[in-house]
């Protein structure tokens, strides 16, 4: 699993390191399921959101041969909504995905789509692990 996490402003240069930890899953041809968490994330400035749906369009071929699902974790019901702007401007078949406003919510599905993949091993210690974790409350 892939757990990429946001920072509350987050600069060009960060984007390009998440998306490049992303990227090394899908160049080494794993397969993952993605929790991006957005929860602190005040907001993408025009040029990010570009550079967010332009990474998006140029996996699509690699998403759909290894990732088992993205799960967005967005608090803020404004960035909620542009994210579902940008899966719907790239297809919203490249992969599963989901939006939730809970931790618990994306723990959950993200080890459904893990065990319904075939990977129940992956799946139980991503509950156990992240399920219980307090990396996953907000303070």
């Amino acid at each position: 699993m892939v757990r990429v996490t946001f920072p509350r402003v987050i600069t060009n240069q960060q984007q390009t390191e998440l998306f490049q930890r992303v990227r090394s899953y899908l160049d080494r041809g794993e397969r993952h399921v993605a929790l991006v968490d957005f929860r602190l994330l005040q907001a993408l400035t025009s040029e990010q959101r570009e550079h967010q749906w332009r990474f998006l369009r140029e996996q699509e071929k690699p998403m759909r041969q290894w990732s088992m699902g993205i799960v967005a974790l967005i608090n803020s019901p404004t960035l909620a909504l542009v994210t579902r702007a940008i899966i719907h401007r790239i297809k919203p078949s490249v992969v599963p995905h989901s939006i939730v406003a809970s931790w618990p919510a994306a723990v959950s599905w993200a080890a459904d789509r893990l065990y319904d993949n075939g990977q129940r091993e992956h799946a139980l210690r991503v509950r156990q692990s992240l399920g219980t974790s307090s990396a996953g409350l907000v303070g």
